[in-house]
């Protein structure tokens, strides 16, 4: 760095007579150094810059959540997603985007449903798809504002297989109330809906009702998952290989996941005694991933930076 310094403090001194009178060998050589320490130094503090794109980013800076960028489900069927567990979602017959409060897209989840007797949730969906390519890397920060037992924060990649109502690939990470402690994880690569192959992560520090950063590396070849910048799970059995949407959700499921599901939280059928239960997602960023460049994939250098090597 000294190297570069110095170089770039010759480039811009206060011209004079030997400057000007200097050969044209002597300005090459100097103007090669600065360019060569340009080049260093954007390898070194911006790879990110050159190594990936993003492909969706939001930190919820409106009134309400961008439809630019997001959606919510149109009901179509009792089989097309929108009913799960003891939950209806809301959808676009008859409900707005999630508002935005304080920087954060609030979805909620009601235990009054106007239309029927269930809890009354929220899925929000990106507008556009993500397929694998070389890999994608998705981060959000995020809490849960509750630990009443019984709910669950999604945040996910999802897709059915084309054609299937049940074989689907998706990677989660989902925010249990009944284990405020840690995030569960789960995968599925053209499986059929169940079970899944979940793990549960404890927090280094902290609840879900903390904000923490979760980020997935969803790769060719195997899926990670981190909370806080900590690797917490790596799956090499299980990887999806179609597009997939990205979801937030809130949901209350039924006796069929009894980790998460509570026989005390129960549906009202009066507007009067409703209840609001809600997840805070601070940030969403989405960037693709291309493979590093390693010393034999550089470009050559410009050939002016290779003029007048010897001193």
């Amino acid at each position: 760095m000294l190297y570069c310094k110095n170089a770039i403090k010759v480039f811009y001194k206060k011209p004079s007579n030997h400057w000007c009178n200097s050969p044209g060998r002597q300005r090459n050589k100097i103007m090669s150094k600065v360019l060569f320490c340009i080049v260093i130094c954007f390898l070194i503090i911006s790879p990110a810059a050159l190594f990936s794109a993003t492909l969706l980013y939001d930190d919820f800076s409106g009134k309400i959540v961008s439809p630019s960028k997001w959606h919510i489900p149109t009901w179509v069927s009792p089989t097309d997603g929108t009913v799960v567990g003891c939950t209806q979602f809301r959808f676009t017959q008859n409900s707005s985007l999630p508002v935005v409060k304080d920087g954060n897209a609030i979805i909620e989840v009601e235990s009054y449903n106007p239309a029927a007797f269930s809890f009354y949730g929220t899925d929000l969906r990106s507008n556009r798809s993500f397929a694998l390519g070389e890999g994608i890397h998705i981060t959000v920060r995020a809490k849960m504002n509750t630990t009443t037992p019984g709910i669950v924060g999604g945040i996910f990649l999802y897709a059915l297989k084309p054609g299937s109502t049940t074989y689907h690939d998706e990677i989660d990470f989902e925010l249990l109330t009944n284990m405020p402690n840690g995030a569960q994880t789960n995968i599925y690569s053209n499986e059929k809906l169940g079970i899944g192959n979940q793990q549960f992560v404890p927090y280094t520090s902290g609840s879900i009702t903390d904000y923490h950063t979760y980020e997935i590396k969803w790769e060719p070849n195997q899926v990670s998952w981190f909370i806080d910048g900590i690797l917490v799970r790596t799956d090499t059995s299980h990887v999806p290989t179609g597009p997939m949407n990205f979801h937030l959700n809130i949901w209350v499921p039924d006796p069929g996941w009894p980790e998460a599901y509570d026989p005390n939280l129960e549906p009202t059928t009066s507007a009067s005694s409703n209840q609001i239960f809600s997840m805070s997602v601070d940030s969403v960023n989405i960037q693709s991933i291309t493979p590093s460049i390693g010393a034999s994939d550089l470009a050559p250098i410009p050939p002016l930076l290779l003029l007048n090597k010897t001193p």
